[in-house]
């Protein structure tokens, strides 16, 4: 693992356990499932990483943090459209 692999994997275990991953989730009308298939898991794994039962791992976790980035910056987006506007 790359240290690079391995701070993504911290700062996705603090979002998880600031319930953050399931606030940009639901912020962008991603259903559960919808969102493991994005992370190829499947919804029973990713209802458990944000309910902090098990933590994600390897190139899932990878993924995961891949999504929520993408998430973040949609969503950071969307807030100054709305300032803009």
């Amino acid at each position: 693992m790359t240290k690079a692999h391995a701070l993504r994997l911290v700062q996705l275990r603090a979002a998880i356990s600031t319930g953050e991953t399931r606030q940009l989730r639901e912020a962008a009308r991603l259903s559960i499932s919808e969102m493991a298939a994005a992370c190829g898991v499947d919804q029973s794994t990713l209802w458990r990483w944000e309910q902090g039962k098990r933590l994600p791992r390897g190139e899932h976790a990878i993924a995961y943090a891949d999504v929520l980035d993408t998430l973040r910056n949609q969503v950071a987006n969307n807030t100054e459209d709305r300032e803009t506007a």
